[in-house]
């Protein structure tokens, strides 16, 4: 029984939390961690992306959360979160040019883990 509590008091606060918040500021690898806990998938080979300097296959930018409507990417410098933006699967599996328009930039994406569903805060200034 004294293991059973043991065990119990050990299991990261995350798997037992309801709603998971994955914000700009945290650290990136805390956040991919949450990502993939979630149903999180690296698509971002399949986008074919290239950086900056012609850097082939980059991953780790775009994410789609199985079981939830969501699209997010997570955009990092030194480690930390600088920059997400969030697409509803349908907008997202439409055209660049539709992509281009639904795009939203935010802030925090909170997921709610009973419902499967997802709350967004948008950068402010952005419609």
């Amino acid at each position: 029984m004294g293991t059973l509590l043991l065990a119990y008091l050990l299991l990261p606060l995350t798997t037992l939390a309801d709603e998971v918040r994955i914000a700009v500021g945290m650290n990136r690898d805390t956040a991919v961690a949450l990502v993939q806990e979630h149903g999180g998938t690296d698509i971002t080979s399949r986008l074919e992306v290239m950086g900056p300097k012609g850097e082939w296959l980059l991953t780790g930018i775009y994410w789609a959360f199985q079981g939830y409507d969501a699209i997010i990417t997570l955009t990092a410098k030194n480690g930390k979160v600088t920059s997400m933006t969030f697409w509803a699967k349908k907008d997202f599996d439409e055209s660049k040019l539709h992509r281009a328009k639904t795009e939203q930039s935010i802030t925090a994406l909170k997921i709610d883990t009973k419902t499967k569903t997802v709350s967004i805060k948008k950068t402010k200034g952005a419609d």
